[in-house]
């Protein structure tokens, strides 16, 4: 397949290329950045991920949205599991983690981000350093940090041997085959290069959980996702009217995907056989 040209929209105006990768039927953004030089291709301030006050429209739109996608999410993992020791892995500012420990969870958290780190201990959230076999957790979670990790295969051996038997992994990650990654082409929001490092379909994901022994218990599409990313991918076209297209095409994206699970942004919940 012909490589991709994304340009970087949100920090750097740099173009990378997307190379596919045949083993995982995924592509690959290169060159990958080592983990000190992509720190400068976050933004400085604001970065959504880890904001906990809205500053600006897009800031409300987003936080609003977080606020009911943990509601969300929680329903979708008690229907696997419903207590035990759960790992937030890419914690951000904590917001997921700090519900469900309210919800009777013990909760653990991991981040890469020093910022992110510091944001975690001052909110009283327990913290591991790294992942080892046998720490016998009963979920762990990746909310849109899969596609940042490289070596897919080996990280997602490191979850499996984490788990407990019969734990799960849940993984929240765009989907390059959706209708609004094909409309936008290289103005999606979602491949966020250089911080994305893979993108992946639906295919893709499911291939490589049963590759690491993995059962599919459930897929979901995660219905709000669209609408941000289309709004960010009008906003990089420079649109005149970006929140009007914005909602329009993430509606019209949902209800093409909806039925067939092929939705801007996928949710899978994954167990360890017990």
């Amino acid at each position: 397949m012909k490589p991709r040209h994304i340009k970087d929209f949100l920090v750097s105006n740099e173009t990378f290329v997307l190379r596919h990768d045949a083993s995982l039927d995924a592509w690959k953004t290169t060159p990958e950045l080592p983990l000190e030089t992509l720190q400068n291709y976050y933004p400085k301030e604001d970065y959504l991920s880890h904001v906990d006050e809205a500053k600006s429209a897009k800031s409300r739109l987003y936080l609003w949205v977080k606020k009911r996608n943990i509601s969300t999410k929680l329903r979708w993992i008690s229907k696997a599991r419903t207590s035990g020791k759960l790992l937030d892995f890419g914690a951000g500012n904590g917001a997921f983690a700090h519900e469900a420990e309210k919800n009777g969870w013990n909760t653990w958290v991991f981040d890469f981000s020093e910022t992110a780190k510091k944001n975690l201990s001052n909110k009283g959230l327990k913290q591991v350093n790294e992942i080892q076999p046998n720490y016998n957790y009963d979920v762990i979670t990746l909310w849109h940090v899969f596609e940042h990790l490289s070596n897919p295969q080996i990280q997602l051996k490191r979850f499996y041997e984490a788990l407990v038997p019969g734990g799960v992994l849940v993984l929240a990650l765009p989907n390059h085959n959706s209708w609004d990654a094909k409309h936008y082409g290289a103005h999606w929001a979602a491949y966020d290069v250089p911080r994305h490092l893979w993108h992946y379909n639906k295919q893709s994901i499911l291939a490589l959980a049963k590759e690491t022994g993995f059962d599919v218990l459930k897929t979901y599409n995660m219905f709000w996702d669209a609408f941000y990313i289309a709004l960010l991918s009008e906003q990089y076209k420079k649109s005149k009217f970006a929140w009007v297209l914005g909602f329009m095409k993430g509606l019209y994206s949902n209800l093409l995907g909806w039925s067939k699970k092929n939705t801007s942004s996928l949710t899978f919940i994954l167990q360890k056989p017990k």
